[in-house]
């Protein structure tokens, strides 16, 4: 997915000399979840952000504090390799180190959509619940689309969500389809993410159609006949964030 977002970028940028580049291997991010992470990264970072989305940079990398997950905080930092190495044996002996589908779960208990090879181009950001989660300005930027993402937070009801799930069973792939019992020939929304959480269930995000998850309703994975959803509260509200604006 890098290679087509970069192309997909690079078509946007207006100065000359400004180039994008593949930076991967130059930098290493790690992800560190929890209440232990304020001391055990006290070596590098003796101060750390104090709300999601605040960043701290210093000689050894960017520290970014991510969205909460089951009322933990997390973060990322970023960080060069020989900074990386040189830190891990003292952070695996004070932190519990966990797979990279660990942080995705985590991800997907914080409520924050993750846009894949399966689901790009798939979305608009408020289906994914992008602008309630800071993940889009409406008061920035110029960009393919826009028209219709600002029509869709300025006039008319939103009709589409992402909401979290879970379900018995497990190796789910993005985009699969979802349909409900009150339309069961038509999809009613797919899965953007899913991850196991024990050996025989998963927890999702699904992008659906809210009329699906009303009333007694039944949603189900894969067909009609697949196993059912249970849908579950996300961490945060889904509120308008024109009408915040408004009245703040």
């Amino acid at each position: 997915m890098q290679a087509a977002l970069q192309k997909r970028l690079q078509m946007f940028i207006m100065r000359a000399k400004a180039k994008l580049a593949d930076v991967t291997e130059a930098h290493v991010v790690l992800g560190l979840a929890g209440e232990a992470v304020a001391a055990a990264l006290v070596p590098w970072f003796p101060a750390l952000p104090d709300a999601p989305y605040g960043k701290i940079d210093n000689q050894y990398g960017s520290l970014i504090r991510v969205a909460d997950a089951d009322g933990a905080p997390r973060y990322q930092w970023i960080t060069s390799p020989e900074t990386a190495i040189a830190a891990w044996p003292l952070l695996s002996s004070s932190l519990q180190a966990l797979s990279a589908q660990a942080w995705r779960l985590s991800e997907i208990h914080a409520g924050i959509a993750q846009v894949t090879l399966a689901t790009q181009e798939q979305f608009v950001p408020q289906m994914i619940n992008f602008e309630v989660v800071g993940g889009v300005n409406f008061k920035k930027g110029c960009y393919p689309g826009q028209e219709i993402v600002a029509r869709s937070q300025y006039l008319g009801k939103l009709k589409r969500r992402a909401v979290l799930a879970s379900v018995e069973a497990t190796g789910i792939a993005a985009a699969t389809e979802v349909f409900s019992s009150n339309d069961p020939e038509q999809p009613c929304g797919m899965i953007v993410n899913a991850e196991a959480d024990s050996a025989h269930s998963s927890l999702c995000l699904l992008e659906i159609k809210l009329a699906a998850t009303e009333g007694g309703t039944t949603v189900h994975l894969g067909s009609i006949n697949g196993p059912q959803l249970k849908f579950h509260a996300l961490p945060y509200s889904i509120i308008d964030v024109t009408d915040a604006e408004l009245s703040a």
